[in-house]
């Protein structure tokens, strides 16, 4: 894997995209860009220094000292923005280009119909994914390499360290690199009808990791460092809200913003290559991101990682922050339950091995609740751990523990009741059943709004009732203490374990049903 430029798929797409003939163009392309962009500099510089002259002419005095400063640092500031322009266009280019091409390169495979025969070949899932990752983009590569020579001198001759130089472009190579194995891993979630579902989910990816950017101001500063934009801060001089310097945080202690980005590249990454690797070569039926132990292990990742990049600014109540994880975590939850979904060959198989008494509940092919309830209960440590070990830092509520245990559980069967009601979705005849499923939710809990809002026009009693019933959100409200739940909460938590006894019953009597086997006349 380390000798990538001898990895057959990396070849074939060198061979395919760096053609003499558009290697050529690109990179005439490429040098003719760079030459107008520095035109326009030194004109924007020429306006400026005119403009001044004017000013100076006409008042003297500071101005006069002003257009001498400028004649100063003109050749130094044409250069410096020649450099920002360049460096924010190669970024911008390398990450969405990798992020972009990676995205559709498996479900393009599939369209063309020769994905089945890179999967029959020798290669490794592992050598695929290192030849995707780096081949699919190696168009946009090449044009920054063309123009890098002419980006190092004009951020040396404009006053740029060769440390941050270089610092600001192994930031974007690391960012288009993560970016690439998310949009692989997309990619590989698409069949050959929904590319433009791809397509959407690219842009939307690709907005959330730059704007993640203004995590800077918020309790996680250290999550700022997803974004392209962090590493590129100090050399493109991009400020913070209100011009403040802000430093990421690793455990209480101040760490540098290219090291947090690296480390958040590399374990995040590492979860998306494991999920690549465990299902490249599978049929797109069979595709299962992740086994049951290592769900249980994304959880805690995911929930250690917050803790660990917890910068309070201000003295924050420990259930509010208690109540920001509990939210967190139940997207995490729903989003790895969506993950260890078993398809329903192997989920009938595992039914019979259970009839038969060999089959465990903790099976790695069985029903996803056990799975949840774990990864629930080792949430929920996380939690204790992290408030007791950020008590001197909070305005810790000794009883928010306890009330986080209840909102922690009555979260936690909500999210099963939608899991087990998408897994029940996958053993019946609907086409993608869970897309079909997830959009039963969204109409369940949009009929469940409206519900809420007719109920309260009766009174507020009334809209809490119903919202404790169909829905975990009335758990969060602010006024609600320890001991003193409304009984419809204790309610609806009785009704959802009897709707996940009834979605088991219903999932029971699927598994049991005998396959259908077409009789053999005889004579």
């Amino acid at each position: 894997m380390l000798k990538f430029w001898r990895n057959p798929e990396f070849v074939r797409h060198v061979r395919a995209e760096l053609r003499p003939a558009r290697a050529i163009m690109v990179a005439v392309v490429a040098l003719f860009m760079c030459a107008l962009i520095g035109l326009a500099c030194w004109s924007q510089r020429q306006e400026l220094l005119e403009s001044a002259e004017q000013s100076a002419q006409q008042y003297g005095g500071r101005w006069a000292e002003y257009v001498e400063q400028l004649h100063r640092d003109n050749t130094r500031e044409t250069w410096l923005l020649l450099f920002r322009w360049l460096m924010a266009l190669q970024a911008g280019v390398i990450t969405f280009w990798s992020m972009f091409m990676c995205a559709q390169s498996v479900s393009g495979e599939r369209d063309s119909k020769t994905w089945d025969f890179q999967r029959t070949t020798s290669l490794t899932s592992g050598e695929i994914t290192i030849g995707k990752l780096l081949g699919e983009p190696v168009l946009a590569y090449f044009a920054a390499v063309c123009v890098l020579p002419i980006t190092f001198w004009a951020g040396l001759a404009g006053g740029i360290s060769f440390r941050a130089l270089l610092s600001a472009y192994i930031s974007v190579i690391a960012s288009a690199l993560f970016l690439g194995v998310c949009g692989l891993w997309l990619s590989t979630l698409l069949e050959t009808r929904s590319r433009g579902i791809g397509l959407v989910g690219v842009l939307g990816l690709y907005g959330f990791v730059v704007g993640a950017y203004g995590l800077a101001m918020s309790w996680f500063p250290g999550l700022a460092a997803f974004s392209p934009l962090t590493g590129l801060h100090t050399v493109l001089e991009l400020k913070f809200e209100g011009n403040r310097e802000i430093y990421p945080v690793l455990f209480g202690h101040v760490v540098p913003w290219l090291l947090m980005s690296l480390l958040l590249y590399a374990s995040f990454g590492a979860w998306v290559w494991i999920m690549l690797v465990r299902n490249l070569k599978r049929d797109y039926s069979e595709i299962r991101p992740l086994s049951r132990w290592q769900v249980v292990g994304c959880v805690a990742f995911v929930n250690f990682v917050f803790y660990a990049l917890f910068s309070p600014s201000i003295l924050i109540r420990s259930d509010v922050l208690a109540t920001f994880m509990l939210s967190l975590n139940g997207a995490l939850l729903f989003v790895v339950g969506l993950a260890s979904l078993t398809p329903h060959e192997r989920l009938k198989v595992w039914w019979r091995g259970r009839a038969e008494g060999t089959s465990s509940l903790f099976s790695d092919d069985g029903l996803p609740w056990p799975w949840l309830v774990l990864s629930g209960v080792v949430a929920y440590a996380l939690m204790v751990w992290g408030l007791l070990s950020w008590r001197l830092s909070l305005d810790f509520q000794p009883g928010s523990l306890r009330m986080a245990a209840l909102q922690f559980l009555i979260v936690l069967i909500f999210v099963m009741r939608d899991i087990m009601f998408i897994q029940w979705c996958t053993l019946t005849r609907f086409r993608q059943p869970v897309v079909k499923g997830f959009l039963f939710l969204c109409l369940y809990y949009g009929a469940a709004a409206v519900i809420i809002a007719i109920a309260s026009i009766s009174g507020d009693a009334a809209a809490t009732a119903a919202m404790h019933i169909l829905t975990p959100v009335g758990i969060f409200q602010p006024t609600t203490e320890w001991g003193h739940y409304y009984a419809s909460l204790y309610g609806g938590m009785a009704l959802q374990v009897g709707v996940i006894a009834v979605i088991l019953v219903a999932i029971s009597n699927r598994l049991g049903r005998p396959s259908l086997v077409p009789a053999v006349s005889e004579g």
